[in-house]
């Protein structure tokens, strides 16, 4: 059973649509700063964190275009399973570079490039730092490497990206954040879905799968490569065929 039921997503689509809430979160989109981006495409390389009702925007987003969702959520799926692995873009970026939900990308995404140089600098750095100590608990706890090329790898500060005015600082930021928690805090308040920090990956992975089952089979794949086509096909198969 999936750690987030599609009825309970169902449920909090209608609930954003009659308290005007998706509408709410778009006037914090409409809020933010702008800038010259060249589309390189060089900062889509993660699962960002977001926020509860940004999950539930990009779910409604893509509730119909079957083509596109299934397409999304088998690349979401190697992704989750070979994060340990390799290095993937994220799964809404395709080979044009293009981010396939750019209408309702999350909030991390539009505020990359505003972040000053010496504040974003000082997150990868502790970024880096953390990976490297969650590379040797895994090592200590599982008996598995996770690949150096995941480690270490660093999506550097943006010197192309040109803001049409300044940079912003962290309380600005953080201002920010805290109009979206708000609005999550709405959609909790009614709707039972555990509360804790997810990435754009992860909250699907938690749409299809348990997540505790998922992170299980996440190591058992990381621990043996024989496992790998085989249990992402079976996974596929399962999860997808009703999508």
């Amino acid at each position: 059973m999936a750690s987030i039921k599609k009825e309970d997503i169902i449920n909090c689509i209608n609930y954003c649509q009659d308290n005007n809430i998706f509408d709410d979160l778009n006037k914090v989109y409409g809020s933010l700063p702008t800038g010259y981006c060249t589309s390189c495409g060089d900062c889509c390389m993660e699962s960002v964190g977001i926020n509860l009702v940004e999950f539930i925007n990009i779910f409604n987003y893509l509730k119909d275009k079957k083509n596109l969702k299934k397409q999304s959520l088998e690349k979401i799926i190697d992704y989750y399973f070979l994060e340990y692995k390799k290095k993937s873009p994220c799964p809404f970026k395709d080979t044009d570079n293009r981010c396939l939900i750019y209408e309702v990308r999350p909030l991390n995404c539009r505020l990359f490039g505003h972040w000053k140089k010496e504040d974003y600098n000082k997150n990868l750095d502790n970024i880096t730092k953390r990976n490297i100590e969650y590379k040797n608990m895994m090592k200590k706890e599982y008996n598995f490497e996770i690949s150096d090329e995941v480690v270490n790898y660093r999506i550097n500060f943006c010197e192309n990206f040109i803001p049409n005015n300044d940079y912003i600082s962290k309380s600005e930021r953080m201002e920010i954040y805290d109009r979206l928690i708000i609005l999550d805090s709405k959609i909790y308040s009614f709707y039972n879905i555990e509360f804790r920090d997810r990435g754009l990956v992860e909250y699907f992975i938690e749409y299809l799968l348990d997540n505790n089952t998922a992170y299980n089979i996440k190591i058992k794949i990381s621990q043996n490569n024989e496992l790998e086509e085989r249990v992402l096909r079976r996974i596929k198969n399962i999860t997808l065929s009703s999508i």
